[in-house]
């Protein structure tokens, strides 16, 4: 018999404090012992009392979705008070530097574009300092002109969204920046606070009606037909295709072309063939350069937004891959990558409407392609509060209808997110006795829902909390009483 006591829960832990953050990354400078990565680092007093202010905020009751991250910045976007790309030093800072200080982030410094050693090996490169300021757990974020390749040197992420959707204001680059992140999703929640029109930039654009958020359960990528690549490189490349496979993606090779992507919902490379030595890159910078670039260049003359994650080899070398797709389909991109980097999917704040459904419309029933046609994505599984039940009506295919119940109980369902014009497809496929109405959720929000009018009628499925749990019994048990 045991007559220890339980073990308490555990005390959850506090997040560092901004000032915490500041302390510890410039300990980290000092340990890496990497000072030509940066072309301007703050002194620790400049940024202690920035992070000071962001505390104070917080101690305010301000919500900052940033508050406690370190941030650098590449010398081609501007920073207030920091030497960089204008001269004398700017007084205002980029947009999308404004809008991460805004939310709590503190920028340490800057970085530069020259080639510097990698992070996890000083005798190869690693391309512009941003990239390798993250990898060495300095900053959690960085912003930068230089993209993919980078990221892929130093085994981090990299995001390149849709050109305009980022303003370039203050931004000496006119396609923009990529954000580095150690992750997809510090590097996305970065991302979407970046997003949107400042009312300077002509360029921004603006994400159309009918943009497709999803690719289904089997989604389509394309791969080069031809690689010349490295032997770590190609395992690298050859493992992230077995991994999206056994995900279940179908993926078929093409040639590399501005229609590349027709018929895909997304093209998938290696971001880099090899990885040179930084002698090299240092003696013949535009020839390593057009090398390594070699395997994405043709993109960027494209309309594709670019997600990289880093991929690791048996020799544990760093490459990565690049998920580019169509523009706009950002969100796309970053659900697929997940699958390499077991992160759980993030929302890109494109605009849209969520709807729950409970019976043929959920994943792997009959009517789930009317929502993946669409482009609806699939956002993840609700519950419902416990006053609510399902009966069994007399439409082909079967599917339940949700009504209120005072004896109600909790019901199991998805919720799913459509572009503007897609819900209003989506909304004239809706026939009676189904309604789109609200419905509170055991979190108590109130998304929209495919329900059924008070009036409808069938055979009442009180015992099941879930059509899947109704639709394996009626598969085993025959044609009995549902109740």
């Amino acid at each position: 018999m045991n007559t220890l006591p339980p073990d308490s829960d555990p005390i959850p832990t506090t997040p560092p404090t901004a000032s915490q953050r500041v302390i510890a990354a410039f300990e980290r400078v000092t340990e890496a012992g990497r000072p030509e990565i940066w072309t301007s680092l703050r002194a620790i007093e400049d940024v202690l009392v920035d992070a000071k202010a962001v505390d104070e905020r917080v101690k305010a009751g301000e919500d900052l979705p940033l508050a406690g991250t370190v941030l650098a910045v590449q010398d081609l976007v501007d920073v207030a008070g920091q030497p960089g790309r204008t001269s004398p030093v700017p007084e205002t800072s980029a947009t999308v530097v404004a809008r991460l200080t805004s939310a709590g982030a503190v920028v340490l410094g800057g970085t530069g574009a020259a080639a510097v050693a990698a992070a996890w090996d000083r005798t190869k490169t690693g391309g512009s300092g941003a990239a390798v300021a993250v990898a060495l757990g300095i900053v959690d974020v960085a912003l930068s002109t230089a993209g993919a390749v980078p990221a892929a040197l130093n085994a981090v992420v990299a995001l390149r969204p849709t050109r305009g959707l980022l303003p370039t204001t203050g931004v000496g680059a006119s396609d923009g920046v990529s954000v580095y992140a150690s992750g997809l999703v510090e590097g996305r929640r970065a991302l979407a606070l970046m997003t949107g029109p400042d009312g300077v930039d002509p360029a921004t654009r603006t994400w159309p009606a009918d943009v497709r958020l999803g690719a289904g359960e089997r989604p389509r990528i394309a791969i080069p037909a031809e690689l010349d690549l490295g032997e770590a490189a190609s395992l690298a490349f050859e493992s992230t295709v077995a991994r999206l496979t056994a995900a279940g993606a179908v993926l078929e090779p093409v040639a590399l072309s501005a229609r590349a992507l027709d018929g895909f919902d997304a093209l998938v490379l290696p971001t880099v063939p090899d990885h040179p030595d930084l002698v090299e890159a240092l003696a013949d910078p535009a020839g390593v350069h057009h090398r390594l670039a070699s395997c994405t260049a043709f993109a960027n003359l494209l309309d594709l937004a670019a997600v990289t994650v880093p991929v690791l080899p048996g020799d544990r070398r760093p490459f990565g891959v690049t998920f580019l797709t169509r523009a706009f389909e950002d969100q796309i991109g970053l659900d697929l990558a997940t699958i390499c980097t077991d992160e759980p999917m993030t929302h890109y704040p494109e605009p849209g409407e969520d709807v729950v459904v409970f019976g043929a419309h959920l994943r792997g029933q009959p009517l789930n392609a009317r929502l993946t046609e669409l482009g609806a994505r699939f956002t993840g599984p609700v519950r419902t509060a416990e006053r609510y039940r399902m009966v069994l009506l007399d439409t082909e295919p079967p599917q339940p209808g949700v009504l209120d119940a005072a004896e109600g109980t909790g019901l199991d369902g998805e919720r799913w997110r459509l572009s503007p014009a897609a819900f209003e497809r989506f909304a004239a496929t809706i026939e009676k006795p189904f309604v789109l109405d609200r419905v509170e959720l055991a979190d108590g929000s109130r998304p929209l829902a495919l329900r059924c009018d008070s009036t409808a009628e069938g055979p009442g499925l009180d015992r099941y909390e879930s059509w899947r749990g109704y639709v394996r019994f009626a598969s085993t048990a025959g044609p009995r009483d549902p109740g």
